[in-house]
């Protein structure tokens, strides 16, 4: 567990889910894999902060390590929850096997011995989205100052087609999978992808939203520099547009 001053980093399973003070309570941003959920209510406990007080919780995207143990949530907590619409589906479902391809070859090999040893199913608990639920479009700009957060909430695809990214006015960036940094071959990149080209342009505009310090759900934070100086050498010269 570590902290700054508006939020805290759980490294559940493989995981890192984010919990940011909101006006009346906690927003609480992913979950991790289904079979995790006693080790949050054992971290929670750790930093003494109660599961009642998560009145929200925002899925980057849908995939088991990011849903895992979103329906215990919300079963236990009614929070809202805040998604994209193109995760409706899974979330109903349970199920995203849907990864895309890797990114590369040792990312395939990583990959599939992770897997083998998790035995992973990719299933978790269906999660039932209700008319208190808020489904994200493209980006909004309005729902974190409801909870008395600001920033904005962007819809930054490559890695699904359902990723978002949270963006704090002071440059704090929680992307999720939109990039990660945690294997050196990765150079940032998600290890799987539907859509490099689409990454990189989600990376373009996770840097104009004014981030300073991206928070991946795999790996440790970093400086958006190190995006910025990768887009430079690497990115197609369309995706800096």
């Amino acid at each position: 567990m570590t902290s700054t001053d508006v939020s805290i980093t759980l490294k559940i399973g493989p995981t890192n889910c984010y919990l940011l003070k909101s006006e009346d309570g906690r927003l609480l941003i992913d979950t991790s894999l289904p079979t995790c959920f006693k080790q949050f209510i054992r971290e929670l406990k750790t930093i003494r902060v109660d599961l009642s007080e998560i009145k929200c919780l925002l899925l980057t995207h849908s995939h088991d390590d990011h849903a895992g143990f979103a329906a215990e949530v919300k079963d236990k907590t009614k929070c809202k929850i805040i998604v994209h619409e193109n995760a409706a589906e899974a979330l109903k479902n349970g199920c995203n096997k849907n990864v895309g391809r890797y990114l590369n070859r040792p990312a395939s090999i990583f990959m599939s011995l992770y897997s083998w040893v998790k035995r992973r199913s990719w299933e978790y608990s269906p999660v039932t989205l209700d008319d208190d639920d808020i489904i994200v479009a493209d980006y909004n700009d309005d729902i974190l100052k409801t909870l008395g957060i600001g920033g904005r909430i962007l819809y930054t695809p490559g890695h699904t087609n359902d990723s978002l990214s949270v963006i704090l006015a002071n440059g704090d960036a929680f992307v999720g999978d939109a990039c990660m940094n945690f294997l050196s071959f990765l150079h940032y990149r998600p290890i799987a992808l539907h859509n490099l080209d689409l990454v990189f342009e989600s990376w373009r505009k996770i840097i104009e939203s004014g981030a300073k310090t991206i928070y991946p759900a795999h790996g440790k934070p970093f400086a958006v520099e190190g995006l910025i100086h990768y887009m430079k050498r690497y990115a197609p010269a369309h995706t800096k547009k």
